[in-house]
């Protein structure tokens, strides 16, 4: 997730010329015929790609910064004002926003070398690309853990943290950080502040051959997209099915909303990795690759990734801000800081672990 250079990202010079000529070798050679032909070519240039993402990224990166910033650090306050009664959905929340804080936190990063150069060192270029794609990995896991405890309350009126010695739930979540923290060795390990003499600038990227960089991107489509969206698509068909069953107001709220959050995961991130599947197919010869629609790949990767990134801002909407006991909980805390001139009648939040974040859960521990 770490935004990519192409292989053939190179403004290239009169003086350029003669030394390519000489050095330069195709990663798509097939087969020694076609091996002058291929080579006689030069590098695509990428003048446009360059343009456009110096104006579309970091103006994007910056919007979803404060977006991002200000949804997933209000849902936090009001979960952390409630630490004492969290239930296991407000703790996977919390995680949750947690993880989108984090990542959102790198975007001005990026934004910079997207603008500019990377001018952070290599010590920053590690910590953010691996930072940013834990979180990544994390927000994904922590999406596909929520739907698995809906699904086991709701289906199987199994409430496996509820119950539970509290420390279930903690222990989850302990799973997940260390396993996105595994996901992302690859990060600490390959990443580099790498300076270009041709582009005159100096860009974080990583620092293996062509096999390492197809290995990754399979592993951050099967572990950050494809398992979590099958875990969610199967557990909310599954919550789907019962909800329709038994019909009511709050049942039929509850409905509407597990299908928004899978298909809010499914619009935001889809088209990303559609994008880089087909880059891929491209990278090992399985499509036909040439300098227009490489560019195209690349415009449409900067624009799916915002898309993508978009995600993290969206889940303050779905998770917590659809709930009516979050707008009264966040209305009580804002009160108690003085931050609100008017007071109106409130319910007092009950005792009880039940979930305050959305209709899916207060229908959960309704009886369903």
């Amino acid at each position: 997730m770490v935004p990519e250079m192409s292989k053939y990202q190179v403004v290239l010079e009169a003086s350029d010329w003669p030394f390519l000529q000489e050095n330069y070798s195709s990663s798509y050679d097939f087969g020694d015929n076609e091996t002058d032909v291929c080579c006689a070519l030069p590098p695509c240039l990428q003048d446009s790609t360059q343009s456009f993402n110096r104006a579309f990224l970091p103006a994007l990166d910056g919007l979803l910064f404060l977006l991002g910033l200000l949804g997933n650090g209000a849902v936090a306050a009001v979960l952390l004002s409630q630490r004492e009664s969290l239930s296991s959905t407000d703790t996977f929340l919390l995680h949750l926003a947690v993880a989108d804080v984090l990542l959102v936190l790198t975007l001005p990063l990026w934004a910079v070398d997207a603008a500019v150069q990377w001018v952070f060192g290599s010590g920053l270029c590690k910590v953010a690309g691996a930072l940013f794609n834990i979180n990544f990995y994390a927000g994904a896991l922590l999406l596909a853990c929520i739907s698995f405890d809906r699904y086991l309350s709701i289906v199987h009126a199994t409430q496996l943290y509820r119950r539970g010695p509290p420390v279930r739930v903690t222990l989850t979540c302990v799973i997940v950080w260390g396993l996105c923290l595994l996901l992302a060795l690859p990060d600490l390990i390959f990443l580099s502040a790498h300076h270009d003499e041709r582009l005159n600038a100096t860009h974080c990227r990583h620092n293996f051959p062509q096999l390492g960089r197809t290995a990754l991107r399979m592993l951050q489509l099967v572990a950050g997209f494809l398992l979590p969206l099958l875990v969610m698509a199967y557990c909310y068909a599954r919550i789907l099915a019962v909800l329709l069953v038994s019909r009511g107001q709050r049942r039929l709220r509850a409905m509407r909303l597990v299908v928004v959050v899978v298909v809010a995961f499914a619009l935001c991130w889809t088209p990303y990795h559609l994008v880089v599947l087909v880059d891929t197919l491209m990278d090992l010869g399985a499509l036909a690759r040439n300098c227009e629609q490489e560019s195209r790949v690349d415009v449409a990767k900067s624009v799916t990734s915002g898309l993508g990134y978009l995600h993290c801002c969206l889940n303050p909407l779905l998770y917590a801000f659809v709930g009516i006991k979050f707008r009264e909980r966040m209305w009580m805390l804002l009160t108690h800081l003085g931050c609100s001139k008017q007071r109106r009648h409130q319910r007092q939040p009950s005792s009880h672990r039940d979930s305050s974040w959305s209709e899916i859960t207060e229908a959960s521990y309704s009886g369903l």
